[in-house]
């Protein structure tokens, strides 16, 4: 018998000011094709993307042979241009050709490609904690508790895979192990037999009542988290996860996503197994502040704000773009208006830029560490990064937002080259330099910088370039983030 008892429900209470929004009416050419990509290969057949200049996308399939190997390598606009070749169009009339051949009204099938590619990278996770209760006079009960969640293959080599998650899925304040972290943390993937036994009457060997992981279920290992970024990494073996799925597979990262985008969430609502629900992407970057794991702390997390439908248990699962490709992971939700007012579809996701950064970072740290989790360290240069100077302009169907990134506070800096009003322009790692152009792109990039890492910065100062050198950057200069 499965019994699943729930204990973390991590829903968000916002305050919310009411607002009118006014809306113009706007003028706008046709949409035309800004790019066609080969985005995925099933079986033998080759899933090819069109990108049109009003940011919405279609699908088309070409067969390609056997397993994506035995067929010729083929383009769209090979094929436009042998119907050219042949007098049935002219060579301004590509949009004619997709219509007529393509069937780019039929979009929808998309989807579907998109949440089957989605899934061979997506698991389910199942935490066991042991927790106690104090009863009358004094007596306590010991107790099992199964919290549930999401998650997404992040990266796999020959011996292990690495599985993104919500800190607060893997963390529970009420915890009797040491760190809070689940004594034992499972996963499951999609289509594998979900079997979670609790026995209220038999006691594992610490005194807890008994739970046994069944059927696919596959151990993980925690390799350490944050919980001011709210992201855990687990790591499991490759082999146990391919036993399991054979085309088991790690999650193509989106290069971006803007506000309107497919947003498409896969979790473990209610730890009643995988569930898919589709929306879009509302809100491209704000702050969320809210209560921590440790439901004590208040933190602020940078997020983008979602319309699909999530639920408890989705936490840690991954947030989809119509190409299957990973924009986000899913970890909070809101409940209430300031007034009481139900709220539905209002949710939030962790953006993959960030995410990425933070995986990386602890993944890096455990290494180098001797294999022990010791979650984000991070370079502090003591300051502070505000956006100043915000604004939108549309570029190929699309609002892309800018901001200056000004520094609006110097405190305990690793070097006193730094003044307040500064704008950072760029910020060069070793022999990549990266330009700024969102203010919080600074502060994730501090995730990527190691020990010995050479760094430089570039910043506008009442309208004169200034670049600062931090040569090898020291270890004294980073901190652990909780």
């Amino acid at each position: 018998m499965k019994i699943l008892k729930k204990f973390r429900v991590f829903f968000l209470i916002l305050l919310i000011i009411p607002c009118l929004l006014l809306f113009t009416a706007c003028t706008q050419q046709d949409p035309y094709v800004v790019k066609i990509e080969k985005t995925y290969t099933l079986g033998n057949v080759d899933i090819y993307t069109i990108t049109y200049s009003n940011g919405t996308t279609s699908t088309f399939t070409i067969e390609n042979g056997t397993d994506g190997e035995d067929g010729n390598d083929v383009t769209i606009e090979s094929i436009f241009d042998y119907c050219v070749s042949q007098g049935l169009y002219n060579e301004d009339e590509f949009t004619k050709f997709l219509e007529d051949y393509l069937s780019i009204e039929a979009g929808d099938d998309s989807y579907q490609y998109a949440t089957n590619k989605a899934l061979l990278s997506a698991v389910t996770v199942y935490v066991e904690q042991p927790t106690q209760s104090l009863g009358w006079y004094g007596h306590i009960t010991n107790d099992t508790q199964i919290g549930c969640g999401g998650g997404v293959i992040y990266k796999m080599d020959d011996e292990y895979s690495y599985i993104i998650t919500n800190y607060h899925v893997v963390y529970y304040s009420a915890s009797m192990t040491d760190n809070k972290i689940g004594k034992n943390i499972y996963i499951y993937q999609y289509g594998v037999d979900e079997d979670i036994v609790k026995y209220e009457d038999v006691l594992n060997d610490d005194g807890y009542p008994l739970v046994e992981f069944n059927g696919g279920a596959v151990k993980c290992e925690y390799l350490g988290g944050s919980m001011n970024y709210d992201i855990a990494v687990l790591r499991v073996s490759t082999q146990d996860l391919l036993a399991n799925n054979a085309d088991a597979r790690a999650v193509d990262i989106a290069d971006g996503y803007s506000v309107a985008d497919t947003a498409i969430a896969i979790g473990n609502p209610e730890g009643e197994g995988f569930s898919v629900t589709k929306g879009i992407v509302s809100v491209e970057s704000e702050d969320l502040t809210m209560q921590g794991a440790d439901e004590e702390s208040i933190i602020t997390f940078r997020v983008m704000r979602i319309d699909a439908a999530v639920n408890g248990g989705n936490s840690g699962g991954g947030l989809f773009n119509s190409n299957g490709e990973l924009i986000g992971i899913v970890n909070a939700k809101g409940v209430y208006s300031s007034d009481n007012t139900p709220l539905d579809n209002y949710a939030y996701a962790l953006p993959v830029d960030n995410v990425t950064k933070v995986a990386d970072n602890i993944i890096s740290n455990y290494i180098n560490n001797n294999n022990t989790a010791t979650g984000v360290v991070k370079l502090d240069l003591g300051l502070t990064i505000t956006s100043q100077n915000s604004k939108a302009t549309y570029t190929f169907g699309k609002l892309v937002i800018t901001d200056d990134a000004v520094i609006t506070e110097v405190s305990a800096s690793y070097t006193s080259d730094f003044q307040v009003g500064d704008i950072i322009k760029s910020i060069q790692i070793n022999d990549t330099t990266y330009e700024i152009t969102r203010y919080f792109q600074f502060d994730d990039l501090l995730l990527t910088v190691r020990e010995g890492d050479n760094v430089i910065i570039k910043l506008n100062r009442d309208g004169a370039e200034i670049e600062i050198d931090l040569s090898t950057v020291d270890s004294n200069y980073f901190v652990h983030v909780v």
